[in-house]
Protein backbone atom coordinates (compact mmCIF):
# COMPACT_ATOMS: atom_id res chain seq x y z
CA UNK A 1 0.00 0.00 0.00
CA UNK A 2 0.86 3.38 -0.96
CA UNK A 3 1.48 6.08 2.23
CA UNK A 4 1.12 9.85 -0.16
CA UNK A 5 2.48 11.69 2.89
CA UNK A 6 5.74 9.83 3.26
CA UNK A 7 6.67 8.76 -0.04
CA UNK A 8 7.58 5.17 0.54
CA UNK A 9 6.07 1.47 0.28
CA UNK A 10 5.01 -0.25 2.80
CA UNK A 11 5.49 -4.29 2.40
CA UNK A 12 2.11 -6.31 3.44
CA UNK A 13 4.28 -9.26 4.24
CA UNK A 14 7.00 -7.68 6.69
CA UNK A 15 6.25 -3.73 7.27
CA UNK A 16 9.59 -2.66 5.87
CA UNK A 17 9.37 0.59 4.71
CA UNK A 18 10.62 0.38 0.55
CA UNK A 19 11.65 4.01 -0.57
CA UNK A 20 11.96 4.23 -4.47
CA UNK A 21 8.99 3.39 -7.04
CA UNK A 22 6.57 0.63 -7.36
CA UNK A 23 9.13 -0.81 -9.32
CA UNK A 24 11.35 -1.40 -6.48
CA UNK A 25 8.34 -2.68 -4.10
CA UNK A 26 7.01 -5.33 -6.91
CA UNK A 27 11.02 -6.54 -6.58
CA UNK A 28 10.90 -6.67 -3.24
CA UNK A 29 7.36 -8.77 -2.96
CA UNK A 30 9.02 -11.41 -5.42
CA UNK A 31 11.43 -11.95 -2.64
CA UNK A 32 8.96 -13.13 -0.38
CA UNK A 33 7.02 -14.85 -3.29
CA UNK A 34 10.23 -16.53 -4.00
CA UNK A 35 10.28 -15.68 -7.15
CA UNK A 36 13.86 -14.54 -6.51
CA UNK A 37 16.63 -15.44 -4.79
CA UNK A 38 19.70 -14.32 -3.92
CA UNK A 39 21.79 -17.63 -5.31
CA UNK A 40 19.99 -17.23 -8.69
CA UNK A 41 21.68 -13.89 -9.56
CA UNK A 42 24.58 -14.43 -8.51
CA UNK A 43 27.49 -14.56 -11.35
CA UNK A 44 24.29 -14.08 -13.70
CA UNK A 45 26.21 -11.72 -16.63
CA UNK A 46 30.22 -12.24 -15.29
CA UNK A 47 32.44 -13.18 -17.53
CA UNK A 48 31.56 -15.21 -20.53
CA UNK A 49 27.61 -15.41 -19.48
CA UNK A 50 27.43 -11.47 -20.42
CA UNK A 51 26.42 -10.96 -23.69
CA UNK A 52 28.70 -8.06 -24.62
CA UNK A 53 31.61 -10.93 -23.58
CA UNK A 54 34.59 -9.93 -26.29
CA UNK A 55 37.01 -12.64 -25.42
CA UNK A 56 40.45 -12.38 -26.72
CA UNK A 57 39.13 -9.42 -29.27
CA UNK A 58 39.01 -7.23 -27.04
CA UNK A 59 39.86 -3.89 -26.63
CA UNK A 60 42.98 -2.37 -25.11
CA UNK A 61 40.87 -0.16 -21.86
CA UNK A 62 38.46 -2.79 -21.39
CA UNK A 63 41.40 -5.23 -21.22
CA UNK A 64 43.23 -3.13 -18.80
CA UNK A 65 40.01 -2.88 -16.47
CA UNK A 66 39.71 -7.03 -16.74
CA UNK A 67 43.10 -7.53 -15.38
CA UNK A 68 42.85 -4.20 -12.74
CA UNK A 69 39.73 -6.44 -11.50
CA UNK A 70 41.33 -9.53 -11.53
CA UNK A 71 45.15 -9.51 -10.29
CA UNK A 72 45.18 -7.42 -7.44
CA UNK A 73 47.66 -4.70 -6.59
CA UNK A 74 50.92 -5.39 -4.72
CA UNK A 75 52.31 -3.59 -2.42
CA UNK A 76 55.89 -2.37 -4.04
CA UNK A 77 57.00 -2.57 -7.90
CA UNK A 78 57.26 -6.30 -9.17
CA UNK A 79 60.42 -4.63 -10.87
CA UNK A 80 62.46 -2.77 -8.31
CA UNK A 81 61.04 -3.71 -5.16
CA UNK A 82 61.02 -0.09 -3.75
CA UNK A 83 58.49 1.86 -5.34
CA UNK A 84 54.69 1.80 -5.02
CA UNK A 85 53.56 0.12 -8.24
CA UNK A 86 51.10 2.56 -10.18
CA UNK A 87 50.63 1.17 -13.35
CA UNK A 88 49.62 -2.37 -15.05
CA UNK A 89 52.10 -3.00 -17.70
CA UNK A 90 51.86 -5.55 -20.51
CA UNK A 91 54.96 -7.49 -20.62
CA UNK A 92 54.76 -9.40 -24.18
CA UNK A 93 53.37 -6.53 -26.08
CA UNK A 94 50.73 -8.85 -27.45
CA UNK A 95 47.74 -7.99 -24.84
CA UNK A 96 46.35 -11.28 -24.44
CA UNK A 97 43.41 -12.28 -21.70
CA UNK A 98 46.37 -13.94 -19.70
CA UNK A 99 46.70 -12.56 -16.16
CA UNK A 100 50.65 -13.67 -16.12
CA UNK A 101 51.12 -11.24 -19.27
CA UNK A 102 50.79 -8.38 -16.87
CA UNK A 103 52.78 -7.19 -13.99
CA UNK A 104 52.14 -3.94 -11.54
CA UNK A 105 54.92 -1.38 -12.60
CA UNK A 106 56.25 1.81 -10.33
CA UNK A 107 56.67 4.89 -13.25
CA UNK A 108 59.75 4.88 -13.33
CA UNK A 109 60.49 0.97 -14.44
CA UNK A 110 57.01 1.46 -16.82
CA UNK A 111 58.81 4.04 -18.61
CA UNK A 112 62.35 2.34 -18.54
CA UNK A 113 60.59 -0.72 -19.85
CA UNK A 114 58.33 0.62 -22.77
CA UNK A 115 61.82 2.97 -23.54
CA UNK A 116 59.66 6.37 -22.96
CA UNK A 117 62.07 7.32 -20.14
CA UNK A 118 65.31 6.73 -22.53
CA UNK A 119 63.22 9.08 -25.27
CA UNK A 120 62.69 11.54 -22.78
CA UNK A 121 66.77 12.05 -21.57
CA UNK A 122 67.47 12.38 -25.19
CA UNK A 123 65.14 14.75 -26.39
CA UNK A 124 65.92 16.93 -22.81
CA UNK A 125 69.52 16.77 -23.63
CA UNK A 126 68.95 17.65 -27.13
CA UNK A 127 66.93 20.85 -26.11
CA UNK A 128 70.44 21.47 -23.76
CA UNK A 129 72.39 21.46 -26.56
Amino acid sequence: MKCPEKKYWKCCVCGKEIFGSKNSYANHFRWHKGIMSRSSYVGINLGEKNKQWKGDSVGYASLHQWVKYHKPQKELCERCGINKPHDLANISGEYKRDLNDFEWLCRKCHMEEDGRLEKLHRRNNANVS
